[in-house]
């Protein structure tokens, strides 16, 4: 068979590229002289030419691990491309596989702190924690410890434990007492509980005014304080202004849609559309409520109550025993008798004589 004459000068470059060295060599020099670039460039905060500059390096060098690190946390930088920069992450352990020797290591760890800074970012707060732990676990002599200890005490705070965020934070300050990040952190931390724990006191108290005003300055201070605005709201509520309440408990719940006590503004939400007389409303969020704790009583009773006022007997007498299961209360009690009661008399009248 013969080959037209462009096909073995072809074949013969192809061979070259292969077997020549030098080729291969000068892709990985060109690729260090563009990361090199890019990094000058983030220093001066051209970050639009970076990202440009560092995915030129990955194509020169798709093993290049330092660019692809660069390149994802240009990416993590914008909501828009998170997904790309999780995507490069992802596959940084392929590449320090073939590193191999401490290198690898290092490059795992950086990796794995780049993707739990991006976790707690995205609102992924609770994958971030499991991840930083499992960073920590096998993080090589030498790896920048304080700077993972204060992610993860972000991440802490974000999932609400407070007492965890603050020993991780004084953690990285212990290791690094110079370390700018954790000490503004810690400061903040404290500053926006500080106004939230007095604001509990207040409403103890029942000054609900003082209570409204130290929640209110600790929602300024971090407006994702997602407790804080949820007890503004109750406070709100009872204060007689159920209008500004749902509010603030709906900015409350669309803070994160895994808070752990998600139940309690749904429950509170209720309230306020009670009060309001959007009695269908309110049951939809005792509802909801219910669906994500099935044991919360006073949701159950809640919606007992409604039950019996559309003289629903069977159903309210569910939702009552519910209710006393979870826990007995008295009042539980008393309305299930009077739910059994009017049933009870119900049947009688149906009853031929």
């Amino acid at each position: 068979m013969r080959f037209p004459t462009s096909v073995p000068v072809l074949l013969l470059l192809f061979l070259f590229s292969v077997l020549d060295p030098r080729t291969s060599h000068a892709r990985a020099e060109d690729a260090d002289q563009l990361y090199s670039l890019g990094r000058e460039l983030v220093t001066t905060g051209n970050y639009r030419h970076a990202e440009r500059v560092f995915a030129q390096a990955v194509e020169e060098n798709p093993m290049h691990g330092e660019a692809l690190l660069q390149l994802a946390s240009i990416y993590s930088r914008n909501i828009l491309t998170y997904g790309k920069a999780e995507e490069i992450l992802f596959s940084i352990p392929s590449v320090a596989v073939k590193s191999g020797g401490k290198g690898r290591d290092d490059l795992l760890f950086r990796a794995g702190l780049s993707m739990g800074k991006l976790y707690v970012k995205s609102g992924r707060t609770a994958q971030a924690v499991a991840l930083l732990r499992n960073v920590i676990a096998s993080a090589p002599p030498g790896a920048p410890l304080d700077e993972l200890y204060t992610t993860l005490g972000l991440a802490y705070y974000y999932e609400r434990f407070y007492d965890d965020a603050i020993f991780e934070m004084r953690k990285a300050i212990i290791i690094n007492p110079n370390y700018v990040d954790a000490k503004f952190n810690l400061k903040a931390i404290r500053s926006r509980l500080e106004h939230y724990q007095a604001g509990k006191l207040f409403s103890r108290l029942g000054d609900r005014g003082r209570a409204i005003a130290e929640y209110r300055k600790a929602i300024d201070l971090d407006p994702r304080f997602i407790e804080a605005r949820h007890h503004l709201g109750v406070e709100l509520h009872l204060a007689g202004n159920a209008q500004e309440a749902l509010k603030e408990l709906r900015r409350a719940s669309l803070v994160t849609s895994n808070y752990r006590k998600a139940y309690e503004i749904h429950f509170a939400e209720g309230l306020v559309l009670l009060r309001l007389n959007r009695t269908g409303e309110a049951m939809g969020k005792f509802e909801q409520s219910v669906q994500s704790r099935p044991a919360f009583a006073p949701a159950h009773n809640e919606m007992g109550i409604i039950l019996l006022a559309r003289e629903e007997y069977d159903t309210a007498i569910e939702h009552f025993v519910k209710a006393i299961g979870a826990d007995p209360k008295a009042e539980y009690a008393r309305r299930l008798q009077v739910a059994m009661s009017r049933k009870a008399k119900m049947q009688a009248g149906k009853t031929p004589k």
